[in-house]
């Protein structure tokens, strides 16, 4: 249910596809992937060159920056923000609490939004709400215009995680998904580094509404980027990317970013097509909540969370213990951000690089022969082995370094101590989460930005838990003992995986073996290919 209109959208966009190729007849379309036929397609999966998809993907990085960048950039402001409102500190936390729920909520309309209309109008619209909201931030003087306005400054900014990750998709398969994926993450990995510094040194400068004016600036710069040069990729809209979009999916300098497949006018639009109904444009955010369900996807979900509640419960601990064991101002505590910043970067890049490498040797030891620029079937394929190989050593990692982590505090050491191990947490998160987000995406490859945005979901709202009992718990419990109860909760995602590992493939054909059911059932029904959600 939760992928069927989106398979059966694919398989009209690719049979106009395949017939205006002159594709060989006889092949079946597979539910595992909605776009291939038979065990491996002939043609190459996207007709995007190396240097548009190059492109593609640093406008991925900077669009995904503001997300993560908008919730740390504000901390420094808090206080200042407070003393001109005339508010509590009750008060101003809530434009915190706020912002994290709709970082959570949001995506999963955006998401299934971009996966339904296509990428580029959805990143358009949410740019634009998010502009809108900063500079009404900038100018607010009251509680209520604050809280309203981090919503929309969320949600304009969230969705863009979600949507990337779906755009991904649309042009990688998935044994070059890791270094791309590696590439993306890298930079607004480092951003919840940067934005205390960033923050600090533009309220210390010239007052705490800067630093929004600088988020106006930074995010207009980047929609005029995106306006001008960002290429339709979703595969309903534009195929493999030879098909010509509709007019409000097009780029500006289309011959520039475009596929030269898509320039001649004589090209049949995808909007030409089959008529589009109200039911396939109207996004359902439900969607993103029903795959959490799936006995596949839940366990791979549920330890992405842990993990990501483990390492923000060390990054919103981080200015009361440093200044309370060092002394620290905020612009020194902002600084210490940047031993998780520069371990998430490195391990982005690196763990990239690693997913493909484990990806080509599972299929090597499966006898399975790989094209990278052509969708392999993955039914026949142990993805389960291929993305769960290395993850162990990101997982023991983490926890190796956040058990300590509490402990090395509580004696009161030289700083460059707890830095080192914030380094080695930060790296080995980005490890893990990384590792479960390429997945995630390979589970479901007709609608990654909706499967996307349910990970986001899931993982926010355990953030969102651990930040607002972190305090607590370092209260009663004390440094050692609380980081030692994180990575214990870790511990529990070994045997969770390895589960996983051993019956995911199952799962996952049976999820697939249902939708197929369903879909023969519609067709029977006369849906002309329509399926029912």
């Amino acid at each position: 249910m939760t992928e069927e209109k989106h398979w059966s959208q694919d398989q009209n966009v690719d049979a106009k596809q395949q017939k205006r190729e002159e594709e060989k007849p006889g092949q079946d379309s597979s539910p595992i992937n909605p776009t291939s036929r038979g065990d491996v397609v002939e043609k190459p999966y996207s007709v995007f060159t190396l240097p548009q998809k190059k492109w593609i993907a640093f406008l991925l990085t900077l669009s995904a920056f503001f997300s993560p960048f908008s919730s740390t950039v504000y901390l420094p402001a808090l206080l200042p923000i407070q003393q001109e409102l005339g508010i509590t500190t009750t008060q101003v936390n809530l434009s915190l609490t706020t912002y994290l729920i709709f970082q959570a909520i949001a995506p999963t309309l955006s998401g299934e939004l971009s996966d339904t209309l296509g990428r580029r109008p959805v990143y358009l619209i949410t740019f634009v709400i998010y502009v809108a909201a900063c500079a009404g931030l900038a100018v607010q003087k009251s509680l209520a215009a604050l809280l309203i306005l981090r919503m929309l400054q969320s949600s304009g900014s969230s969705g863009t995680v979600a949507i990337g990750f779906g755009t991904l998709a649309d042009f990688t398969t998935p044994a070059e998904r890791g270094s791309y994926m590696g590439f993306i993450n890298s930079f607004p990995l480092s951003s919840p580094a940067l934005g205390p510094v960033i923050g600090g040194a533009i309220a210390e400068a010239v007052g705490w509404r800067w630093i929004f004016w600088f988020l106006v600036v930074f995010a207009s710069a980047t929609l005029g980027l995106m306006f001008l040069a960002f290429p339709e990729t979703n595969r309903k809209v534009v195929g493999d990317g030879s098909i010509r979009p509709p007019v409000l999916n097009r780029a500006i300098l289309e011959k520039l970013v475009s596929p030269k497949e898509s320039w001649a006018p004589s090209r049949k639009s995808a909007s030409n097509g089959r008529k589009r109904t109200l039911r396939d444009m109207v996004p359902n955010p439900f969607r993103s909540v029903l795959i959490i369900f799936n006995k596949d996807v839940s366990i791979i979900l549920l330890v992405m969370s842990i993990f990501y509640a483990s390492f923000y419960a060390v990054m919103a601990s981080l200015p009361k213990l440093f200044s309370a064991i060092y002394g620290y101002n905020e612009l020194e505590v902002g600084l210490c951000y940047l031993a998780f910043g520069s371990g998430g970067i490195i391990s982005s890049i690196v763990t990239g690089k690693i997913i493909d490498r484990d990806f080509q040797s599972v299929a090597k030891e499966a006898g399975i022969k790989i094209d990278r620029t052509k969708l392999e079937d993955m039914s026949k394929f142990p993805l389960e082995k291929a993305r769960l190989k290395s993850i162990w050593y990101g997982m023991g990692l983490c926890i190796a370094a956040t058990i300590p982590y509490g402990w090395t505090l509580s004696r009161k050491p030289h700083v460059a101590a707890p830095l080192i191990i914030q380094f080695l947490i930060g790296a080995s998160n980005v490890c893990v989460i990384n590792m479960i987000s390429v997945f995630l995406i390979d589970l479901y490859p007709a609608a990654p930005a909706t499967a996307t945005a349910s990970g986001n979901l899931c993982r926010c709202m355990f953030g969102a838990v651990s930040t607002s009992v972190i305090d607590i718990m370092l209260t009663k419990m004390g440094v050692g003992w609380t980081f030692t109860f994180w990575g214990l909760v870790c511990l529990i995602c070994f045997p969770l995986l390895e589960l996983e590992r051993r019956q995911g493939h199952n799962w996952r054909l049976e999820r697939y073996q249902d939708l197929m059911k369903k879909q023969e059932g519609n067709l029977r029904g006369g849906e002309g290919g329509q399926s029912r959600v």
